[in-house]
């Protein structure tokens, strides 16, 4: 039986832009897109993100030679994306790390996470393309910025630009509901 919803046409119109046209982006479009993080939900509401948006491009520029050389520079043509976002934790959050710790998972990264996809999903609302880049060098990041590694850390930096003209989406294999979700039982283990 299909599903459908607005929601979930706007999930399947998501994906990662690796080509942007030049054309800039209205700050204003970015605003909703960090009002949107800024709704997220988080661990005991402790809301660790914090983003720092470059739309200049010699600030983006000096950030994106910062962060893309060696083994990282193969992610380099994503600066080419009219804006970079950086997804920063605040580390300080003690109620978080311990939790996280006792559980076996970093509330901290998903909390990011939550905030980073409500950033991307309003972008695409509005038009605009995004890609995560995970591959970058996150402490290099933290130094040009003059940040302690104790006091923040580098989640994932995201290009947003208007796509370019001629991309379309490709095609997005998914596997269907039934191999990922298991109602009342266990999922079975590989052989």
């Amino acid at each position: 039986m299909p599903v459908d919803s607005r929601f979930l046409e706007l999930c399947r119109r998501r994906y990662s832009v690796k080509r942007f046209s030049s054309r800039p982006v209205e700050r204003q479009k970015l605003r909703l897109c960090l009002e949107a993080a800024r709704l997220a939900p988080s661990a005991e509401n402790a809301q660790p993100w914090r983003f720092v948006v470059f739309d200049d491009p010699d600030e983006k520029d000096a950030v994106a030679n910062a962060v893309f050389r060696g083994v990282y520079s193969h992610t380099r043509p994503l600066a080419r994306a009219p804006v970079l976002v950086a997804l920063l934790l605040k580390q300080s959050i003690v109620v978080n790390q311990l939790g996280g710790k006792v559980q076996g998972t970093p509330f901290q990264v998903v909390d990011a996470g939550i905030a980073g996809e409500h950033f991307v999903l309003a972008a695409t609302e509005q038009g605009l393309g995004t890609c995560w880049i995970g591959w970058f060098d996150s402490r290099a990041l933290l130094r040009h910025l003059k940040l302690s590694r104790r006091a923040f850390r580098a989640v994932c930096l995201i290009a947003v630009g208007y796509p370019a003209g001629d991309l379309k989406p490709r095609e997005r294999n998914r596997r269907p509901l039934e191999d990922i979700v298991c109602w009342n039982r266990p999922p079975e283990t590989p052989p």
